[in-house]
């Protein structure tokens, strides 16, 4: 278990070091050549958009092969693959951005989405090894160490982004250093990740696009895990705005740098780290997932309406670490209630799969959510508000049904 949190750990903190870099990049129209000095305002929002989006496509596609392709085969070499894949995707970001190359920004957004299995492969080595309240306790633990690589590394990701800072600071720094990080998971990964306890006894001759879609098509069959692939859909669309579309939000209202977003998303990191750290095990004990998972849900809604209120952005220090604690907490026991629903045999190809359905979701809305912000800063951050007030009524809505049933 050490292994994968620290694997978690820092492949999550390669993954937060340049989440604070697109959205300055894309908006500061006189501080970068990526677009050209005459792209307007709405046009470089809406290729933020598209950046943002490719990323989740990018998921959408892969999560489900590897995680078919990791309970055929074992975990080590597609981890392996995966982190490789993630390095490669970010020097080639990095080289765009110096080369003013936006195309090849986005291909690399998708490689990294479809090799960003890592949170999945990690859940589903966890759910063969746990069951009951040590399994939510231990998902809890790895969203901590995910959580733990956003404390620092945004606010790291900033400065090293942040020329008004020191001399060597670049937009592309932060990708190359990413890189280096994901070719250590790497070599960790083939030195120290356990091989499979026996012998595989499928294999996969040939990846193709069908098979995820072929998983997606199998855990719709089950129809007590089809309704929480939609819970899980509207919850992780709140979620995904706070991470994707808060940045925006700061730099459109408040033109915050690239240091500054990063210091307010390791500030909202921190109130993650220390729920799962101090909460998600008495909580855990005493109420059930589905409770937990609804009480958050509705509480991330109201903290999202809430956050597009204020006109001084000191409100945000009060703000964000409730938004963090309420995400804390419904991610952990939204984790164990599929993996409690999945098959033990499949764990990694329907967690992939519920993976998948969400990113798809936050794909389009990440294009939708371009064209939401161009209109108005605070459109993307309601749309997630009601996205999570969504997940709450499904979930209300499905207990009682399991009640009447049962």
């Amino acid at each position: 278990m050490p292994l994968i949190y620290t694997l978690v750990f820092l492949g999550f903190f390669a993954g937060a070091l340049v989440s604070p870099v697109l959205a300055p990049m894309f908006l500061h129209p006189t501080e970068h050549g990526v677009l050209t000095g005459g792209t307007s305002i709405a046009m470089r929002t809406l290729l933020l958009g598209l950046a943002l989006s490719m990323m989740r496509f990018g998921e959408f596609i892969g999560s489900p092969i590897l995680g078919l392709i990791s309970d055929r085969l074992g975990r080590k070499n597609v981890l392996a693959f995966a982190m490789a894949i993630t390095a490669a995707g970010n020097v080639a970001i990095g080289w765009a951005i110096q080369a003013d190359t936006f195309w090849v920004i986005i291909a690399g957004q998708f490689f990294i989405g479809f090799a960003g299995v890592l949170l999945v492969l990690a859940q589903s080595e966890v759910a063969h090894r746990s069951t009951g309240p040590e399994k939510t306790q231990r998902f809890g633990l790895i969203y901590m160490a995910s959580s733990l690589a956003y404390v620092v590394a945004p606010a790291l990701g900033g400065c090293l982004a942040d020329s008004r800072l020191f001399a060597l600071a670049s937009y592309s720094l932060p990708f190359y250093v990413a890189a280096a990080i994901c070719v250590g998971c790497t070599l960790l990964i083939l030195w120290r990740f356990p091989a499979p306890a026996s012998a595989p006894t499928l294999t996969v001759k040939r990846v193709q696009l069908t098979h995820g879609f072929a998983a997606l098509g199998d855990a719709f069959r089950l129809p007590s895990f089809r309704s929480l692939l939609l819970i899980n859909f509207f919850l992780y669309l709140g979620i995904d705005f706070v991470f994707q579309f808060n940045p925006v939000y700061f730099v459109q209202k408040w033109e915050f740098t690239s240091s500054q977003v990063g210091w307010l998303m390791s500030y909202t990191s921190l109130a993650m780290v220390i729920t799962q750290w101090l909460l998600i095990k008495p909580i855990g004990k005493r109420w059930q997932p589905r409770a937990i998972t609804t009480v958050m849900a509705i509480s991330l809604g109201v903290l999202l309406i809430l956050l597009i209120v204020p006109e001084h952005w000191q409100w945000l220090c009060l703000l964000l670490p409730l938004i963090g604690a309420a995400m804390a907490l419904g991610t952990t026991t939204m984790s164990a209630l599929l993996s409690n629903t999945a098959p033990g045999d499949s764990q990694g190809r329907m967690l992939g799969v519920a993976h998948s359905v969400r990113v798809a979701g936050s794909a389009l809305l990440c294009l939708v959510g371009g064209y939401l912000a161009m209109l108005a800063p605070q459109y993307p951050i309601l749309v997630g508000a009601v996205a999570s007030l969504i997940a709450a009524a499904l979930l209300v809505t499905g207990g009682r049904k399991a009640k009447t049933n049962g």
